[in-house]
């Protein structure tokens, strides 16, 4: 298109001045694909509301940036507006309260809603908003324009046996980076290269589907950059791991390792009437774990079910300070310590989870420089046994034992929680640290390969 032919297209104005100026950066970066305003205010100037269509975008001087493609126009009830609403406005919310309080106040501002009191109704959740979709059409920008950078953060679709507590905290944290990041389910998206990065964070029905996940990884990797590395996700995936970070000089909670119905009759045997911590090698959500005595009727059960999974048995003895919550999980981003959590005791003697449902009670804690460092050895061992670089993220879960001293219960490289919503500051390093990633990728030679996870490369 001309711009004379630009110049006579119908008009996006996204506020004014300093706002407006970030918000078309927004929308020329991919980071905002939304708009919304008040159905009243078009009411109140009887102006007709937007269409599907192109439009022209308006710079701070009202000068025409390019051009937009408005795809769909609805009204939406002000309490029916939803999280992929509150995150296609791209402004960094991480909530819907973050984005209602947000332009509630704006609206306050510029008098299109009353400011409280004598001077009239506030916003009900029956209010009507209006709600833009669209996309920012780069053959037609007007203006030199920042290439794109896209990010698609791998999650799934069920959470109901616990939430996803980490997904908008840290799109919020990309859109401020200036970043258009999306969550993808990964069992629903077919891997093509629409992202410049694909980061694996909460896909926790993989251990169901365990197969079909590594399948679709191996797709996935063909196609674009995936971190943490598709390498460090397949060694760290079983939890067989621990026996080679054990090998490393790694202290771990004593385990037997069952891989048939003799070696899971020899494991109880050798533990009597203790309690024993049961579970599969590949799991999560504490899936098939339970405490049991070891010469129990359920515990043989539990163990020949996990058998007939085709995983491998895994017997631990009680530790006493994880059944009085103890366990603190430390989070590292960029190999750097960031923040660390306990959880709370999970398990229940007998079977089972303590409240009948999976619920962490993740705490802000302190961890001592002992087990930071203990974890930054354990980050290292992972990387000297996988030839992986230091891992975009990753979780550390140890207990500091009477009886065994502090000893590693998993290292966690894929998919952890990383409870950002505990630790907003977290959130923000880890949106540097893939901003990083990207960098140094756009920074390679043409032909080299990119985030591969080995030596030499990205992970």
């Amino acid at each position: 298109m001309t711009p004379e032919q630009v110049d006579a297209l119908p008009v996006m104005d996204l506020a004014s001045g300093e706002l407006r100026a970030r918000l078309t950066r927004a929308v020329i970066t991919g980071v905002k694909t939304m708009t919304t305003s008040l159905h009243r205010s078009y009411l109140a100037e009887a102006e007709p509301l937007p269409t599907p269509g192109l439009q022209r975008l308006l710079g701070v001087e009202e000068e025409s940036l390019g051009v937009v493609e408005v795809v769909e126009v609805a009204l939406v009830p002000l309490g029916e507006i939803s999280q992929e609403v509150a995150r296609g406005e791209g402004e960094g919310y991480a909530s819907v309260a973050a984005w209602r309080a947000s332009h509630e106040e704006f609206w306050r501002s510029t008098g299109e809603v009353a400011d409280g009191g004598t001077q009239g109704p506030g916003l009900g959740d029956d209010e009507l908003i209006v709600v833009e979709r669209f996309r920012w059409l780069p053959e037609h920008s007007l203006v030199p324009a920042p290439r794109p950078r896209r990010v698609g953060i791998v999650v799934t679709d069920d959470y109901s046996k616990a939430p996803d507590r980490d997904t908008d905290p840290l799109i919020a944290a990309l859109q401020r980076c200036e970043i258009a990041a999306e969550p993808v389910i990964w069992h629903r998206w077919e891997p093509g290269p629409e992202f410049d990065l694909l980061v694996i964070r909460t896909p926790w029905d993989y251990s169901s589907r365990t197969q079909e996940f590594l399948s679709w990884l191996e797709r996935a990797e063909a196609q674009l950059p995936v971190l943490n590395s598709p390498e460090l996700i397949r060694w760290n995936l079983d939890k067989v791991y621990l026996r080679e970070l054990e090998a490393e000089g790694l202290a771990g909670v004593p385990t037997s390792w069952a891989e048939d119905g003799a070696a899971l009759r020899r494991g109880l045997a050798e533990h009597g009437d203790e309690w024993v911590v049961i579970k599969p090698s590949i799991s999560a959500g504490a899936f098939d774990t339970e405490l049991l005595r070891a010469d129990s009727a359920a515990a043989r059960t539990l163990g020949e079910r996990i058998l007939a999974r085709g995983l491998t048995v895994m017997l631990q003895p009680e530790i006493p300070e994880l059944s009085q919550g103890r366990e603190k999980a430390l989070y590292f981003i960029d190999g750097h310590h960031t923040h660390a959590i306990s959880k709370g005791a999970l398990l229940a003697r007998g079977g089972g989870l303590r409240g009948g449902t999976y619920l962490e009670d993740p705490q802000l804690v302190q961890a001592t420089a002992a087990e930071i460092g203990f974890g930054e050895r354990a980050l290292a061992a992972a990387a000297r046994r996988t030839g992986t670089e230091t891992p975009l993220y990753a979780r550390i879960d140890v207990v500091d034992s009477a009886r065994y001293g502090t000893v590693l219960l998993e290292a966690e490289l894929f998919e952890p929680a990383l409870n950002l919503h505990r630790a907003p500051a977290a959130a923000a390093e880890l949106a540097r640290a893939i901003e990083g990633r990207l960098t140094q990728g756009a920074e390679l030679p043409a032909g080299a390969t990119s985030l591969t996870g080995r030596r030499g490369a990205l992970s």
